[in-house]
């Protein structure tokens, strides 16, 4: 209703609108991570088109927002926990790593042998939902649930430090990037 009648300041409202949201979700003791996942998947399936204009104005909108999040959640993380789960999230890590890489080569379409090569390089990286989870798991659970929130900041950590390099070699190695399109030599 706001982009058909108003439509002037979509990120501004869109970001209005999600302090709105998650004010009025914790009093419904609803989560707001989950109503605005919720509420994102309805808009897309609704209506493609202005799905796409607000995904356009939450990337205009998302620097300062990320910046705050990730200040917040790091200012909340217990780092002396990292000690502990430290070698736990590499392990993790690795195990997740190996797992992304067997079934990409088991279970790639056998028509493109890059696929089978190269695909798990671009799944290695994740975060965005996870990090809200990860908090949403500390507030649960206060006897354990803030050194597994340090673990899986540490393992996002982790993957979005390896997965753009990875991703990158894996466009270059298949051949859909040259090495000047990618900013430098292979």
């Amino acid at each position: 209703l706001y982009m058909r009648g108003v439509n002037r300041e979509l990120p501004l409202f869109i970001v209005g609108l999600s302090f709105a949201a998650a004010e009025g979700g914790a009093r419904l003791h609803l989560s707001p991570l989950l109503v605005s996942l919720a509420a994102g998947a309805l808009i897309a399936n609704l209506d493609e088109r202005e799905g796409r204009r607000i995904h356009h104005a939450i990337q205009q909108a998302g620097l300062p927002v990320f910046a705050l999040f990730f200040a917040a959640a790091g200012a909340g993380l217990k780092l002396d926990a990292l000690v502990t789960v430290g070698p736990a999230a590499l392990l993790l890590v690795g195990l997740r790593g190996l797992a992304i890489w067997a079934a990409c080569r088991k279970f790639a379409p056998a028509g493109d042998p890059r696929l089978k090569r190269y695909l798990w390089m671009g799944l290695i990286s994740q975060a965005g939902v996870t990090f809200g989870l990860a908090a949403l798991v500390s507030r649960t659970f206060p006897t354990f649930g803030p050194q597994v929130e340090v673990l899986i900041v540490a393992m996002i950590t982790a993957h979005e430090l390896v997965g753009p390099v990875l991703t990158r070699r894996a466009l270059l190695g298949s051949g859909e990037i040259r090495a000047e399109e990618a900013g430098g030599g292979a």
